[in-house]
């Protein structure tokens, strides 16, 4: 009876070790990037209207009065009015600090209404942003670059990161003497599109009535994955 209970033990200790030999097979984990450059389509640019009054409903008028002007320069330059969205509205309190002990004095109050504007050609995007100065915005925040491409370009950037891992892969299984095997596991970094502009673009207002000059630039689209493959 004795022998009998030893050597099931033995048994049962064998067919625990099974899984823990097979867990033990070499493995190597391995990260691919792949970045992809494509030409801007299309643009954003925010521009609005700030005013000041010492009453509220005066700032407010005025400011009413001079971005219903933008938004109708705006839409005559050709912009839809589904590409324009309002970004911005806010009422705020202006002080001044005056004396030795910096006592606070109210001179008024600011009311600020800014709108994001998509620009689907951009050969009109200098003149829009000159359209927009014109008509009275005197609130203007910085151009935004994307592409109607994007999501094919990140396709192209994920299959070129997982050929990079694998072959990451291989290379460190060369330098051991080794062959990379089955891929036991792949995963996305990261599950969005990154751009980045390989030129950086700027909008000014040129008061001597050239139109302002915009660079494109390009944009790259990167995907990062990680992978686990088996050497063998």
């Amino acid at each position: 009876m004795k022998k009998l209970f030893v050597l099931l033990m033995i048994l049962a200790l064998c067919l625990g070790a099974a899984p823990a030999l097979a867990d033990s097979a070499q493995t190597v984990t391995v990260t691919g990037t792949s970045t992809v450059t494509i030409t801007p389509d299309m643009a954003t640019f925010t521009v609005g209207v700030s005013t000041q009054d010492m009453l509220v409903t005066t700032a407010q008028t005025a400011n009413a009065e001079a971005m219903q002007q933008v938004l109708d320069s705006l839409k005559t330059a050709g912009v839809a009015a589904e590409d324009l969205q309002t970004d911005n509205y806010s009422i705020n309190p202006v002080y001044d600090y005056q004396g030795d002990n910096y006592e606070q004095v109210l001179k008024g109050y600011s009311v600020t209404n800014t709108v994001q504007v998509t620009v689907r050609d951009l050969d009109q995007l200098p003149s829009l942003l000159d359209a927009a100065v014109a008509a009275g915005a005197n609130e203007t925040y910085g151009v935004t670059f994307s592409s109607s491409q994007y999501a094919q370009a990140y396709e192209q950037a994920l299959q070129g990161a997982v050929q990079a891992a694998i072959r990451k892969a291989g290379l460190m299984a060369q330098a051991m003497d080794l062959t990379a095997g089955t891929v036991l596991s792949l995963s996305e970094i990261n599950d969005y599109y990154t751009y980045s502009a390989l030129s950086s673009s700027k909008a000014y207002v040129n008061d001597a009535g050239v139109a302002t000059p915009i660079e494109n630039g390009a944009l790259s689209v990167t995907a990062n994955v990680t992978a686990v493959v088996e050497m063998k």
